[in-house]
């Protein structure tokens, strides 16, 4: 019954998880992933017409089916994985779980007064975010519409435009803003269209090399070390999960520019974090050296900054020790008009046409957990990812794994629609109790969701240590010489 524990099981030898399925097959894992993929449970069971549980479970079972899959190359054991989808539903917004001494820590960009949908005087409506805020974005917002910091100001200023005349004024400005689309408008469009041309996730070879061999049989990324130049949510997301796999991470941010601490309690568990300021030319030459040495390089910050600090996955693999894999997500694409333009999670929303559908017939809304596409992308990523290395270590060379927080809403919508008319007793908040893990930190205990996949045959680390950022020094355990 809709909003109730389902017991059904579908699994993907029965030829019952199709999505997954696909997903596996485009991936190049389906020939490596030896076991079985279980999903317990069915949509609805939070008020959508998307299938939310479906879409979060098929992205956490691809991660385990891609670390399974490396296991079997290292080790010739093949593991079964089972996911339920009231737990893949929490992962969709997993830094509401998130507690420090029992206190909740929640990021609260969607209680942000800059943070919403607006409608402009055409009747469109667009949606500006200024994410946790970020002083820049908010400064930057505030002196665009010249008004008071609160949620009356800000509509009263956006109602003097035209959507897409705010929307083209905005993008000058460096600020994100994106006119609502209904899902066939946005496909219609010069980006929508682009994208639906392109997979979620675009593995691109980018240079030749050799096979470089999986080492290790103690978990499935053991001696993998990757490069974390990422911030918001779905890059730190990304390389958390890789962590979880047993991988080397190491987080490079600078003092200037740093994440809120409940991103950072959220997303950082399981790296080492060390400051780099690459203004500086030194602290640049130390972090090249860093990325020469580097298996995997993530980075989700614009293309300005990649190209400005010689970090485009071009230079990455010509200056790569041994071939090199990068992940590089961000808004809107990675070709097209709107590839530069800044965005977060709830742009993506608005612009593919997810929350013209979540509005029904008012105005559009975020998903009913507020976060969509930060945590879709950010599992994708790490899938494309573990796929990418095993390729690496049958092929060699190195590799561009690129993603894009629209192109991921547009996935979601992709696995069809729910009937909102039958959906009556269905809880229209994620109500359903979580399974938590608590660890002792130098933040004191801090609290956040178990891991929500099952193994038949595969015990992940506990990588489980977090320090504050610049904790660490700017080199690798294995040796990099730091500054």
């Amino acid at each position: 019954m809709p909003g109730k524990q389902s017991k059904a099981k579908r699994s993907h030898l029965s030829g019952e998880l199709s999505a997954f399925s696909s997903l596996l097959e485009h991936l190049q894992l389906a020939h490596h992933f030896k076991g079985d993929a279980t999903m317990v449970g069915d949509d609805p069971i939070i008020r959508s017409p998307h299938k939310l549980g479906e879409a979060s479970a098929t992205a956490q079972l691809l991660i385990g089916a891609a670390g399974a899959a490396i296991w079997a190359a290292k080790t010739g054991q093949s593991t079964d994985i089972e996911i339920g989808v009231f737990d893949a539903l929490h992962f969709l917004h997993p830094t509401h779980y998130v507690s420090q001494a029992g206190h909740p820590i929640n990021v609260g960009a969607e209680f942000v007064e800059t943070n919403g949908i607006f409608q402009c005087k055409d009747g469109r409506h667009v949606m500006i975010e200024a994410g946790p805020p970020y002083p820049k974005l908010l400064k930057g917002y505030l002196d665009f519409f010249d008004c008071g910091n609160n949620k009356k100001s800000i509509a009263r200023e956006i109602d003097k435009w035209n959507a897409k005349d705010l929307e083209d004024a905005l993008a000058v400005a460096g600020l994100p803003c994106c006119r609502a689309f209904g899902r066939e408008e946005w496909l219609k469009t010069e980006q929508g269209a682009l994208l639906s041309k392109v997979p979620v996730i675009e593995i691109e070879k980018i240079a030749d090399g050799d096979p470089i061999p999986f080492s290790g049989a103690a978990s499935p990324l053991e001696n993998i070390q990757v490069l974390d130049f990422t911030h918001v949510l779905a890059g730190p997301r990304s390389t958390r999960s890789l962590a979880e796999y047993g991988a080397e991470v190491l987080h490079v941010s600078a003092p200037a520019y740093p994440d809120t601490l409940a991103q950072h309690l959220g997303v950082d568990v399981g790296k080492r974090c060390a400051y780099l300021d690459l203004r500086n030319p030194d602290e640049l030459a130390t972090m090249h050296r860093l990325a020469s040495q580097a298996d995997v390089f993530a980075t989700t910050y614009r293309n300005a900054v990649n190209r400005k600090f010689g970090l485009t996955p071009q230079e990455l693999a010509s200056r790569s020790e041994r071939g090199i894999v990068c992940m590089t997500a961000n808004a809107y694409g990675h070709s097209g008009p709107w590839t530069d333009r800044p965005g977060f999670d709830q742009n993506g929303q608005v612009a593919s046409g997810f929350a013209v559908r979540e509005g029904g017939d008012g105005p559009p809304r975020f998903s009913p957990v507020f976060y969509l596409a930060d945590l879709m992308t950010g599992y994708f990523a790490a899938a494309g990812t573990m796929a990418a290395l095993l390729r690496r270590s049958i092929e060699g060379g190195s590799y561009n794994v690129k993603l894009s927080l629209s192109r991921s809403a547009m996935w979601v919508q992709e696995l069809g629609l729910l009937p909102l008319d039958e959906q009556a007793n269905v809880p229209s908040e994620d109500k359903h109790p979580p399974t938590l893990t608590t660890i002792d930190t130098v933040y004191g205990p801090l609290s956040f969701l178990a891991s929500p996949i099952r193994f038949s045959n595969l015990s992940l680390p506990s990588a489980f240590q977090l320090e504050p950022y610049g904790a660490s020094a700017p080199a690798w355990l294995r040796g990099v010489a730091a500054i």
